[in-house]
């Protein structure tokens, strides 16, 4: 089990792969009908395997060299561990250019002129979003993740240490 703890920044990473891959192969069909979107899959398959994975290399960087026990210590940013507090900055500036893409430079639209790059999932649901809806639900994506951050540095998650 340590050893899990020790490398969960792995699963992480294949997690982030994996994901971008379902997208990559699901945007063939879309490709088929359109090969015009073809070079903006690219990109966003390569944006994912970049951007999404920047959180789980600082949290390697931090298990590799001893600078964190495991883990759990990303949980506590209070203790104001360096490699910790650069693991929540970092997340925190993707936040910031995603609502720069997304409301700034066009990035809603990016996504919606590629289907299946966001959508609404659920037992016989399968919508893609609109521009619009993805400037509109964007704020409650970051919210929930502010929540999170928020409870990492008001409340004590010393109880999660194995």
């Amino acid at each position: 089990m340590d050893f899990i703890f020790k490398h969960f920044w792995l699963l992480l990473i294949v997690a982030t792969f994996i994901n971008s891959f379902i997208i990559k192969f699901n945007s063939k069909k879309y490709i088929l009908k359109n090969s015009d979107l073809e070079e903006g899959y690219s990109k966003l398959f390569k944006g994912m395997l970049f951007y999404l994975n920047i959180p789980w290399l600082i949290m390697g960087i931090g298990m590799l060299f001893g600078m964190t026990k495991n883990s759990f210590d990303f949980f506590n940013p209070k203790a104001m561990n360096p490699i910790v507090l650069t693991f929540h900055g970092s997340i925190i500036v993707l936040w910031v250019l995603s609502i720069w893409w997304i409301y700034f430079n066009k990035g809603a639209e990016f996504l919606a002129n590629h289907p299946g790059a966001i959508q609404i999932q659920g037992p016989g649901i399968k919508k893609n979003l609109t521009a619009k809806q993805i400037k509109m639900f964007w704020p409650i994506f970051i919210l929930g993740g502010v929540f999170g951050m928020y409870l990492m540095w008001t409340y004590s998650f010393e109880i999660l240490q194995p």
